[in-house]
């Protein structure tokens, strides 16, 4: 694995994209003791939290590792869960300067093991899927697994790669097997992300609460923190406001400092008209990790709110946010694509990325993605082709429906426009809150209204 340089970004970054794409497929990892797991998607061992035993905070273990390591050099065991431990802390976190460290952690274990280990394969893979190299990560599941077949471990990172890829029946037969593995959750949470992507979201959000519940027993605040979280993306998914809500402040209690929950909880209050709320919660959140994703949101909530300037030094934050992270390769272009079409800043440019990303990521959202950069370049043919590949598995999402309607509505298709968008008012929540505007003026438009 080739080595990087992460230290530009140091704590200011996050690579999820809704996602929920990192938080959601990989949160809950292999437990953070053990150099060889067997289990996929639990939660970290009680044995990860230190020397008593006892559960505690990632930074607390994150110290103790560190100090095992730091005290041997040359304690293996100890060096993987080092790496695990990082690895977990950017996955609640999502700093990406914990990657970097925990790229220097797998250097140091080959270094101890030049022959290599399945464990050393495992967390290069995870490491590769926390930097959106899928296609990496996938090769590095394999792998693991011809070393260690149907182990659940290898079988999670590989359906999560390749459902990142968009093969779709590859990961469905991965999950499918690891489904045989029993109901933790981990396992329930990747079946639910599933589930949603091909439009049975009542499924998921069933899975996902079984999956909170045995969670809650374990007793891992970072993790139950992140069921709370999907739980809280699938209700606003959905437009029900009031239970997204409640999953977000739950999430809050277990962990007070959870980017992810201060983020959905002000886009709830966004979508429930209390804008000054919204601001505060996303300042806090941006504050804390400014993802691009949620930079431009609280962008679009000043422009609402009529202080432009504010909005577009929001904007600008977002490209530079973007520029930096160009030292880890593709963990934004997703995010700044579809900022730069929402925007209609630099639009050749972000049709240039969705391109690349394309080439060699072709899921259901590099596709709306893409229909979206080349809707805004008016190359609408190719954007009505890249739309229908989004919608190709009935995914349930107001963002894909919104773009795919105007696109429909470019191509001289004003019946199939207004089905779509009608059905995008319906999950409207998922929205940037400048389209939302957008949205019910295009739908006037389209009924006569």
């Amino acid at each position: 694995m080739r080595s990087r340089n992460l230290s530009l970004i140091g704590g200011a970054l996050v690579a999820v994209g809704l996602v929920i794409a990192l938080f959601a497929v990989l949160a809950g990892g292999p437990p953070a003791s053990d150099p060889d797991p067997s289990g996929a998607g639990t939660s970290p061992s009680p044995a990860a939290s230190g020397p008593a035993g006892g559960i505690a905070d990632i930074d607390t273990r994150v110290a103790f590792w560190e100090a095992r390591v730091a005290a041997n050099d040359r304690d293996f065991s100890s060096t993987v869960a080092l790496i695990d431990v990082y690895l977990e802390r950017a996955r609640s976190t999502g700093d990406l300067a914990d990657l970097g460290r925990a790229q220097t952690a797998l250097d140091r274990a080959r270094e101890l093991e030049p022959g290599g280990t399945p464990a050393l394969d495992l967390r290069e893979g995870q490491l590769h899927f926390s930097l959106h190299e899928f296609g990496e990560a996938r090769d590095a599941a394999q792998r693991f697994l011809d070393a260690d077949p149907g182990n659940a471990a290898g079988l999670a990172l590989l359906g999560d790669s390749q459902l990142e890829l968009g093969d779709e029946v590859a990961a469905k037969t991965a999950y499918d097997a690891l489904a045989a593995k029993g109901r933790l959750p981990g396992i329930l949470s990747r079946l639910a992300r599933y589930a949603s992507l091909t439009g049975h979201v009542d499924q998921a959000i069933g899975l996902v609460k079984e999956a909170r519940d045995a969670a809650e027993v374990e007793g891992f605040p970072e993790i139950i923190a992140f069921y709370d979280f999907q739980l809280g993306e699938l209700y606003r998914s959905e437009d029900l406001l009031d239970d997204a809500e409640a999953a977000y402040q739950q999430a809050l209690d277990a962990v007070p400092t959870n980017v992810p929950s201060l983020g959905g909880l002000g886009r709830v209050r966004a979508a429930q008209g209390r804008r000054t709320e919204a601001i505060d919660l996303l300042e806090q959140a941006t504050a804390r990790l400014p993802t691009p994703a949620l930079v431009a949101d609280l962008g679009d909530l000043y422009a609402l709110a009529g202080d432009n300037q504010a909005a577009e030094r929001k904007y600008a934050l977002v490209e530079r946010i973007a520029e930096v992270a160009q030292a880890t390769g593709g963990v934004y272009d997703r995010q700044l694509v579809l900022f730069l079409a929402d925007h209609e800043r630099d639009i050749d440019g972000a049709v240039a990325r969705a391109e690349s990303e394309i080439r060699r990521r072709t899921d259901v959202y590099g596709y709306d993605a893409l229909a979206w950069a080349l809707y805004r370049a008016g190359r609408i043919d190719e954007a009505a082709d890249a739309a229908s590949q989004a919608m190709r598995l009935g995914t349930p999402d107001g963002r894909i429906l919104y773009h795919a309607g105007l696109i429909a509505a470019a191509d001289g298709r004003p019946t199939d426009a207004r089905e779509l968008l009608e059905e995008a008012a319906m999950h409207i929540a998922t929205l940037p809150p400048l389209q939302v505007p957008a949205l019910e003026h295009a739908l006037s438009i389209l009924t006569g209204s």
